[in-house]
């Protein structure tokens, strides 16, 4: 029996955090207690703002892959290690969550 597997979704209360893209950009700016916290923005390039973008709805975490494999013209392979290294860093910032995948 296969996995199930892993869905990313961005962790969006409408609160935590503004997403603004400047300049060919994505910033990210962590946002507590209606004050914003300048120590902590994060600054994505091409690629992360391509997966920031595709977590906008919840998404599978092969088919982001996939997506930046065919996309930036990569190995499947070197995408996947790319993407699961890039998620792991927005979820232990609190920026994203994983599910399993359901049905």
């Amino acid at each position: 029996m296969q996995a199930p597997s892993r869905i990313a979704k961005r962790n969006d209360d409408g609160k935590s955090f503004v997403t603004r893209r400047i300049a060919g950009e994505t910033l990210i700016l962590p946002v507590t207690g209606h004050v914003a916290n300048l120590d902590s923005i994060y600054v994505m390039n091409d690629v992360g703002s391509r997966i920031w973008e595709l977590l906008s709805a919840p998404t599978a975490v092969e088919t982001i892959a996939d997506t930046l494999s065919h996309e930036f013209d990569v190995t499947a392979e070197r995408a996947t290690d790319d993407v699961a290294e890039f998620l792991e860093m927005l979820s232990e910032r609190g920026l994203i969550e994983y599910t399993a995948e359901t049905g």
